[in-house]
């Protein structure tokens, strides 16, 4: 950053305001919305009246060619078109600062500066005070001369919008508040708020801010935000991609992503529900995609070109071929266990299987399909449980893909594979043996290897063990939106605590199955031997018990002996290890 690209200057609260009213401040297009709560934004107000350091915002001044996009923020109606100035970091500040001290017609929320005694003209400040304006005593506090009583100012009536009668909105808020008091009380109390709260505590309030000349260029920008970005909001990249590939393509593509993530209604099954999330999320898997087919890295240095190609390419043309490529990788996941983002061990390896779709879709002959199905679903297994992605992964993605397609172009030519990709090379990423699994396994609920032992019981649509019901992809799918699905251990957390076994071993991969809410509850305090003979005494034939059990890929027979529980469950662990070692060995083996 060089002397002329930034400037450190300041301006008053009241500056601020004003120059948002009056559209000459304003959101490059590519920021988040506004997601304070309240009493965040309350705790920020706070810190500015105690003069405490509440952080420097990051301004663009704009171009005459703007380098981006822009939009006000949230609740202003700003009074003209262009902006003078582009807020790369403060949103959530400035935001606050508007709803507070400049509200709106109809505030969901009132602030109000709590003073230690309003009626003997004592301003010592206490607190900042939230309300709901519908509700309860915020309601209430709409009648003044309540707030009066409580010692509570509301604090949008400081920024006078009008001069009427001297004093504007705060004579008119002191008049109520006085009730039948005389002209010489209600003028006192409007000078006591006006001069010892209105510009010492806030408006006359410096805040600094670093000023990016008209000068910069976009990508500096952009870059100078990244590296600086103090925002409680992360902005995705995507966002970001976006602001840089300006063209009129932008709003063209944000739609599509939006038709398309409905269109496709597995997507909603693996992206965050909230538009706000989704849309730059898929946008960057798209972005990823896409370089990978351009022969490019999927990293973040190609996306802007990546984007721009398929901007080029007859209005998007590419995207829905990509969405399919996408709809199908996602069909896949799920019918290798893993129907929910929450279920979902690794996105990397999708990436690669999406970029290859279409070209798999060439191949017509059943038996080519066959060869290239088990190879594919072998990379994808060995991504899993492999030290593949763990380093260089976006340079491994590319390899992936280039050798894949490679693969898929023999296969197609022979019928046969002749050379296999690197990561089927077992010196370099070798897979776990029998004893990796025994030393330990994340847990099934949390990182790649521990939810993929979940997925290798999930892709045998497992039983449940007290109703029978097979765990297929839509029942997943169901119990995880309702919150059903639980996270089980088959050795009961308590029963390992009492015999004394460490938090780590409790929390081991083995140790964990996906099962019914109800009957995770109602075993989750008994030892595994004694909630069995529970289950036979309700009715249920042993032989259909051990084949509930034993589709989890669990060991039956060790979980139904008797003895010690250290011992039990380190015999558990050690067969469990050896049906999850040759399942995995089955499905990595092209």
């Amino acid at each position: 950053m060089t002397t002329q690209t930034a400037e450190y200057k300041h301006r008053t609260i009241h500056t601020w305001l004003d120059m948002a009213i009056k559209g000459a401040l304003a959101l490059p297009d590519f920021q988040r919305s506004s997601v304070w709560s309240p009493s965040k934004s309350a705790t920020y107000l706070k810190a500015l009246m105690e003069n405490r350091p509440t952080g420097t915002f990051l301004i663009l001044e704009s171009a005459r060619k703007p380098q981006f996009g822009s939009r006000q923020f949230s609740g202003i109606a700003a009074q003209t078109g262009q902006a003078h100035e582009l807020v790369l970091d403060g949103q959530q500040r400035l935001t606050s600062l508007w709803k507070a001290l400049v509200g709106g017609a109809q505030p969901r929320h009132r602030y109000y500066l709590r003073v230690a005694d309003l009626t003997a003209g004592d301003m010592t400040v206490e607190e900042i005070v939230v309300h709901s304006s519908k509700t309860g005593l915020g309601r209430r506090f709409e009648n003044p001369a309540v707030a009066y009583a409580h010692s509570c100012v509301p604090l949008d009536i400081l920024f006078d919008k009008k001069e009427e009668h001297r004093f504007g909105d705060i004579w008119h808020w002191c008049n109520r508040a006085h009730g039948n008091g005389s002209a010489q009380d209600v003028q006192g109390l409007a000078l006591d708020i006006r001069e010892q709260m209105r510009e010492p505590l806030l408006f006359g309030r410096e805040l600094w801010y670093c000023n990016l000349t008209k000068g910069t260029e976009s990508k500096v920008a952009v870059e100078i935000f990244v590296e600086t970005n103090s925002s409680s909001v992360p902005i995705k990249r995507f966002d970001i991609v976006v602001a840089l590939a300006r063209g009129t393509y932008e709003e063209d593509l944000r739609n599509r992503i939006h038709d398309a993530y409905h269109s496709h209604k597995v997507m909603s099954n693996y992206f965050k529900p909230d538009q706000e999330e989704w849309i730059p999320d898929v946008g960057e898997w798209m972005l990823k995609v896409a370089c990978l087919k351009a022969g490019m890295d999927p990293r973040e240095s190609n996306y802007v070109e990546a984007l721009e190609n398929l901007a080029a390419n007859e209005h998007f043309a590419q995207m829905g071929a990509l969405f399919d490529d996408m709809r199908r990788t996602l069909m896949f996941v799920a019918r290798e266990g893993s129907p929910t983002r929450r279920t979902l061990p690794s996105w990397p390896p999708l990436h690669v299987i999406a970029a290859l779709q279409e070209n798999a879709e060439a191949v017509r002959d059943p038996m080519k399909v066959g060869v290239w199905d088990r190879l594919v679903r072998a990379y994808y297994w060995r991504s899993l449980f492999s030290n593949r992605h763990e380093t260089q992964a976006n340079d491994r993605l590319s390899v992936d893909y280039q050798g894949l397609r490679r693969c898929l172009e023999e296969i197609d030519s022979t019928g046969k594979v002749k050379s296999l990709p690197d990561v089927f090379d077992e010196d370099a990423h070798p897979l776990p043996t029998e004893e990796d699994l025994v030393r330990g396994v994340q847990w099934i609920g949390t990182g790649r290897r521990g939810k993929a032992i979940a997925a290798l019981s999930s892709r045998r649509a497992p039983s449940d063990w007290v109703t029978g019901h097979a765990f297929d992809i839509e029942r997943i799918r169901e119990m995880e939106d309702r919150r059903y699905l639980d996270r089980h251990h088959v050795f009961p957390r308590d029963i390992l605590n009492r015999a004394g076994i460490d938090k780590g071993s409790i929390q081991h991969g083995l140790n964990g199955v996906l099962l019914d809410r109800r009957t995770n509850r109602r075993f989750s305090k008994l030892d595994p031997h004694d909630y069995f003979d529970r289950l036979l005494g309700d009715g249920v034939a042993e032989d259909d018990l051990k084949t509930r059990v034993e589709s989890h890929l669990v060991p039956y027979e060790v979980m139904c002996k008797s003895g010690t529980i250290e011992n039990r469950y380190e015999e558990y662990i050690r067969e469990r290890s050896v049906l999850v070692k040759d399942e995995i060995k089955r499905l990595t083996t092209a």
